[in-house]
């Protein structure tokens, strides 16, 4: 009697919590209802949450309506965001080795890997078919005087792979074989290479330069590389004002930053780090037009509140597909930035020092070619900026052609 009744005691919640859910999670769907619905945004997952689907003939004969209405439910159950954090919190309080996929250290939070299987493929080939494509584009620049140049920066992983606990696959084997072929083609192609990672990794405390819960560097790990591309670009003859140390301040924000990882963790992570802007006097009016439309002449983009969250996107607002900074000082340079979100924090920094900044990241643009848009435009400057896991990614801003 003593067994059923404990059995029963286990049972009963788990049918009430399985017809309960579904239940409010209908109610608070009702216009007007007692019950706040689920937010159409996961700030904690950074996506739009799925909906309910509509009904058709074709959705109910493909099963397509009824696995929009899983994907709906599992998106749009009452109290989501309660219970997440409440998996979290309990993954965090019996110390799993990674939370939600997140490596959880004093210091860092990280990526869990699994190790890469590369060994089927030939690095070689895609790095030396990748140099080809930017020795075409540096031919292009170099054939009407401009200067091409390809920045190579670190990822959050890489730069700290030394972070990683004993028992998780870094990946480190795979990077430098990725890394090496890489360095050797752009060299036997003889294109243009800054390679940040040996200048970083020597550095006494690197978490200053790259964050501990994203994966992107910090303002201050932007600045490191705005002035070693500048001495690069000096090097090359060209004469621009550089925004040296004595002339810009780097503030922390009070406001919460979610990066990557911590926001994984749901708000409840042991790490925690500022985001950074900066004030400059070498600050002057500009405009900015973003994909083709005039926007507010503005390079950080930030909350009107101290306790409103801040995020990567503060930096340029984020990814955008084609970006133009132009200061009206015709007599700067004119650059060319395209790559990934890496680019963002450099380009708040960069615009200072030239007449006109454009950016594209071509994951998003696509009414041009690259090389399309190079002749279109002849910029003086055409900087790639890319992290060193995506030296061989020929998708989005990898594509060199079309």
């Amino acid at each position: 009697m003593k067994d059923k009744l404990r059995k029963l005691l286990l049972i009963v919640p788990v049918v009430g919590f399985l017809f309960l859910v579904p239940l409010l999670t209908l109610i608070s769907k009702i216009p007007g209802g007692p019950l706040t619905p689920t937010a159409s945004y996961s700030v904690w997952e950074n996506r739009t949450m799925a909906v309910f689907p509509q009904l058709t003939a074709k959705g109910f004969w493909d099963g397509s309506y009824f696995a929009g209405w899983e994907t709906a439910l599992s998106d749009q159950f009452y109290g989501r965001d309660y219970w997440l954090k409440a998996h979290t919190r309990y993954a965090m309080l019996r110390r799993s080795a990674s939370v939600n996929d997140v490596v959880i250290t004093e210091e860092t939070l990280l990526p869990q890997q699994t190790a890469t299987d590369y060994k089927d493929r030939d690095l070689d080939a895609e790095a030396q078919e990748m140099a080809q494509g930017l020795a075409a584009l540096r031919d292009q620049v170099e054939d009407y005087g401009g200067t091409f140049l390809y920045v190579g920066v670190p990822e959050q992983r890489s730069i700290l792979e030394f972070s990683y606990p004993d028992w998780q696959t870094t990946n480190s084997e795979y990077r430098q074989a990725l890394r090496d072929a890489f360095v050797s083609a752009m060299a036997a192609e003889q294109v243009p290479f800054l390679e940040m990672k040996p200048l970083l990794e020597g550095r006494e405390d690197l978490t200053d330069l790259y964050s501990t819960v994203d994966h992107h560097y910090t303002l201050l790990g932007a600045y490191e590389t705005y002035l070693t591309v500048c001495d690069r670009l000096t090097a090359a003859g060209w004469d621009f004002p550089v925004v040296t140390e004595d002339q810009i301040t780097f503030t922390a924000l009070p406001n919460p930053y979610l990066g990557t990882y911590n926001r994984k963790l749901y708000g409840q992570s042991p790490v925690t780090e500022p985001l950074w802007v900066c004030e400059s006097p070498m600050e002057v009016p500009f405009t900015r037009m973003d994909n083709g439309e005039e926007v507010e002449a503005e390079v950080f983009d930030l909350p009107d509140s101290t306790w409103q969250y801040v995020y990567y996107t503060a930096y340029m607002g984020g990814d955008q597909a084609e970006t133009i900074l132009d200061t009206g000082r015709e007599d700067l340079p004119k650059v060319l930035i395209w790559g990934d979100s890496f680019t963002n924090a450099f380009e708040s920094l960069a615009w200072m020092s030239f007449g006109e900044i454009r950016s594209i990241d071509l994951r998003y643009y696509t009414e041009k070619s690259l090389p399309q848009y190079i002749d279109d435009y002849r910029p003086d400057i055409v900087l790639c900026i890319r992290d060193d896991l995506s030296y061989l990614v020929t998708e989005g801003n990898g594509n060199l052609t079309s």
